[in-house]
C-alpha cells in the first residue's frame, strides 16, 4: 500500500460521500418544505371554497328576507292573490339575478306546495314535500333555514324563511337561490382557481325535470356523477377523472395538464339534509411552487458537484504539494545518504511547511555529521 496514492483516494471518497449525503438530506428537507407548502395551499383552498359557500348562503337568506318583510308582499301572499305577488316581486327579482346571480325565488303554502316561482311563474301548484325538505323543515318548525338543495330548476344555494301575515299568522314560506356559476366565476377572478361542480345525475333526473341546457349529457358524465358547472371544461377533464371523483371526505392530489402541474382539491357537496349529492373540484396552479422546487434541486447539486471540485482540489494541494512531494524528496536524499551521498543538499526549506522544516534540519544536520566524520576518518 502506497501512501501517495491510497491517502488522497480515501480523503477524496470521504469527502463525496460526506458532500453526497448532505445534498440528499438537504433536497429532502426541501421537498419536505415544498409539500408543506403545498398542504398550505390545499388548507387555503378549502376554507375558500367553505366560506364561500357559507357567504353565499347568508347572501340568499338575507335577500329572501329583504322580500318577505315587505308589507306588500305579506299581503298579497296572504290573501293568495298571484297575479299581485308577481307582480310586486318580479323587477325586485330581475335586479337580483342580473347583479347577484340568483335565480329563483319561489312562495310556498303549507306544508310545501309551491304557489309562485318568480322565475318560473307558469308553474305552480305541485308538492315539493317529497324532495325538498328544507322547505318541510321551515314550515313545520316556523324557522329560518339555509343550504344547497336540487329542485326542478338545478341545484341552488338557498336561504327560506317563514312567511307571516299582517298578524304576525304563519302562511307559509319563501325562499332565494344563487346558483353555483356566479359563485365560481367569481373565485376564479379573484384566485385564479379553476373550479366545477358534479351533482348525481340520478337526483338529476329524479327532480330536476325542468333543468335548462345540455348539462345531462354523456360528455358530462364523471363516474356517477354530471359536471353541473365548471369554469373550464376541457382543463377539469383532464383533471378529474371517474376514478377521482368517488369520494367522501376531502381529498387532494397533483396532476400535470398541458404541462402545468395542477394542485386538485375535491370536496363532497351536502344538501340541506347532509346528503352528500355532488362534489366540489378545485383546481390551482402549482406550477410556481414545483418550478421553485425544481430549481432548489439543481442550485443544490451544482453546488454540491462545485464544493467536491474545489474540496478534492484543496486535497491534492495539501496532501501532494505540502506532505507528499517534501517527504518524496526527503526519502530520496535520505536514501543516498544511506548510500554515502553526502552531496544532497535540501537549500529552499523556507517553502516548506513548519513541521517539513523540522525534518529538513534533521536532515542537513545528519548529513553534516557523516560528512565530518568522512572527513576525520579521509584524514586518519
Amino acid at each position: 500500500m502506497k501512501f501517495r496514492h491510497n491517502a488522497p483516494a480515501v480523503l477524496i471518497i470521504t469527502v463525496v460521500i460526506a458532500i453526497t449525503i448532505i445534498s440528499v438530506v438537504s433536497n429532502r428537507i426541501s421537498s419536505q418544505m415544498t409539500a408543506s407548502s403545498e398542504e398550505g395551499q390545499f388548507a387555503m383552498m378549502s376554507e375558500i371554497m367553505k366560506s364561500k359557500l357559507v357567504g353565499a348562503e347568508n347572501n340568499a337568506l338575507s335577500s329572501a328576507e329583504m322580500v318577505a318583510a315587505m308589507p306588500d308582499v305579506k299581503a298579497a301572499f296572504a290573501a293568495k292573490d298571484r297575479e299581485r305577488l308577481l307582480a310586486i316581486t318580479q323587477d325586485i327579482f330581475r335586479i337580483q339575478h342580473d347583479k347577484y346571480g340568483f335565480t329563483q325565488a319561489q312562495f310556498h303554502e303549507l306544508p310545501a306546495v309551491s304557489f309562485l316561482r318568480v322565475h318560473n311563474p307558469k308553474k305552480f301548484g305541485e308538492d315539493l314535500s317529497g324532495y325538498r325538505q328544507m322547505v318541510v323543515d321551515v314550515n313545520r318548525n316556523i324557522a329560518i333555514r339555509k343550504g344547497i338543495e336540487v329542485t326542478t330548476s338545478g341545484v341552488g344555494i338557498f336561504g327560506t324563511l317563514p312567511m307571516t301575515d299582517a298578524a304576525g299568522v304563519h302562511t307559509g314560506s319563501f325562499e332565494m337561490a344563487l346558483e353555483f356559476g356566479p359563485l365560481l366565476d367569481a373565485l376564479k377572478a379573484a384566485y385564479g382557481f379553476e373550479l366545477a361542480v358534479f351533482i348525481e345525475e340520478k337526483i338529476l333526473h329524479e327532480v330536476a325535470t325542468s333543468l335548462k341546457g345540455d348539462i345531462l349529457n354523456e360528455q358530462n358524465r364523471v363516474g356517477k356523477y354530471i359536471k353541473f358547472y365548471t369554469t373550464h371544461s376541457e382543463l377539469l377533464r383532464a383533471l378529474v377523472s371517474d376514478a377521482d371523483i368517488n369520494i367522501s371526505e376531502d381529498t387532494h392530489y397533483v396532476r400535470d395538464a398541458v404541462g402545468v402541474p395542477y394542485g386538485v382539491l375535491l370536496q363532497p357537496l351536502y344538501n340541506y339534509a347532509h346528503k352528500q349529492i355532488g362534489v366540489v373540484a378545485i383546481s390551482g396552479n402549482f406550477g410556481a411552487t414545483r418550478s421553485a422546487a425544481g430549481q432548489a434541486l439543481v442550485w443544490q447539486s451544482l453546488l454540491a458537484i462545485v464544493v467536491i471540485i474545489v474540496l478534492i482540489g484543496a486535497i491534492l494541494i495539501v496532501v501532494r504539494g505540502l506532505l507528499l512531494q517534501p517527504l518524496l524528496m526527503l526519502s530520496e536524499r535520505l536514501a543516498a545518504l544511506a548510500k554515502g551521498d553526502c552531496s544532497q543538499t535540501i537549500e529552499d526549506t523556507d517553502s516548506l511547511c513548519e513541521e517539513m522544516q523540522q525534518l529538513a534540519d534533521n536532515y542537513e544536520q545528519l548529513r553534516a555529521q557523516i560528512q565530518r566524520s568522512k572527513s576525520v576518518g579521509s584524514e586518519l
